[in-house]
């Protein structure tokens, strides 16, 4: 058996947030000792993330939407019992008053080497309220769910999909075929966010996390709404959620419209033309464009898969150069632009290394370039 020396316990209690020390209490061999080590070390650190995440709840959606949740954490065994399942998953997070905690709940959750929100309902609920507001609110969570790059996956699915299929969908797709299950099988839905790598040394470092956390939070108080009978008021949600979003989205977005010719300003059909003159020649473009571009594409960069958002948490999220693929330097006429077509996003590294030569480099050859260049160094 597994022990935990003292001087191993003083420097769990001492980390900052969860590091290796965390780590290795999950490789405790007795199952009780493990729950009982866990639940003492690990969980208070993840219950100071859902302070941090509840308080900055109450700021982007009002100091009124906790008051049906309650925390609950885990793991947990009854004292009396002879054995104890064993502990793979630590959790601390949200569920609603009055309920069986395993039915609902938005939460934290951390495993031996990662940390990532998940958000669920369960059977035993009188429909499912996740399914409800994803049907309901289908363009906006799915954009939602997009730019977040959260995955969805409900066990409803699997007898109408094999795996295969159900991971080739969009999440519009997805959520389509939830409506095709008789509300009487509903059972199992989860939304997940993409996870961090353990260790975390603060909760700086814990910020990607606790942003996902605030930007479910919007479906999970609109799913609550529904439990209780109520309307969703998904809407209101939304808005605050965008409020507090957007503010940094555009002024990051005009900071970076002077650098390249082609780079969009900023969610049919676009035109674009009118040369104007900044620092460069730039082009006068709808800013829908952009968006439009962002919402189909996501907000990585389409070379080298950096995101902001997974960077620098809140602030970067949502952060991206867009590219225009044919030079506007080449484009004398208004015409019309498909934002599908005609643009990607591309971080601002990369995107300086296509306009170092001219014409351009395209990004199949930015990314041959750097393919021999990662190759080169290892």
């Amino acid at each position: 058996m597994n022990s935990v020396e003292e001087t191993e316990l003083s420097q769990i209690v001492d980390l900052p947030l969860i590091g290796s020390a965390e780590q290795y209490l999950f490789s405790v061999e007795d199952n009780r000792e493990r729950a009982d080590k866990l639940k003492e070390l690990l969980v208070p650190k993840l219950k100071i993330l859902i302070k941090k995440a509840c308080d900055l709840i109450h700021q982007v959606y009002g100091t009124d939407v906790l008051s049906d949740c309650r925390i609950v954490t885990t793991p947990a065994h009854r004292s009396g019992a002879k054995k104890t399942k064993p502990v793979e998953i630590v959790t601390a997070g949200l569920t609603i008053k009055g309920t069986k905690t395993w039915y609902f709940q938005q939460r934290f959750e951390c495993t031996s080497d990662s940390l990532f929100v998940n958000f669920f309902g369960l059977r035993g609920l009188e429909g499912n309220p996740i399914v409800q507001v994803l049907n309901k609110n289908l363009k906006d969570v799915s954009r939602i769910l997009k730019q977040g790059r959260y995955e969805i996956t409900s066990h409803t699915i699997t007898p109408i999909l094999t795996q295969e299929e159900a991971d080739g969908l969009e999440y519009d797709e997805y959520i389509n075929k939830l409506q095709l299950v008789p509300e009487k099988d509903w059972k199992g839905t989860y939304i997940l966010s993409p996870s961090l790598v353990l260790p975390i040394k603060d909760l700086d470092a814990a910020q990607p996390v606790i942003d996902n956390f605030v930007e479910l939070f919007a479906i999970f108080r609109a799913a609550i709404n529904v439990y209780l009978g109520e309307e969703d008021r998904f809407d209101d949600y939304l808005k605050c959620l965008g409020d507090w979003q957007n503010p940094l989205q555009v002024q990051e977005s005009v900071t970076t419209t002077r650098f390249f010719p082609d780079e969009v300003d900023s969610v049919q059909t676009f035109r674009e033309g009118a040369v104007r003159q900044v620092s460069v020649n730039a082009y006068e473009r709808e800013p829908k464009a952009r968006q439009k571009c962002i919402d189909y594409y996501g907000s990585s960069c389409s070379i080298c898969g950096f995101d902001f958002g997974r960077t620098f948490g809140q602030r970067g999220k949502g952060f991206i150069h867009v590219h225009h693929l044919r030079p506007l330097s080449e484009i004398a006429e208004e015409y019309e632009i498909d934002p599908i077509k005609d643009l990607r996003p591309v971080c601002p590294n990369c995107h300086a290394m296509i306009h170092r030569s001219s014409p351009p480099l395209s990004l199949e050859q930015i990314k041959m370039l750097l393919k021999s260049a990662r190759g080169s160094t290892i």
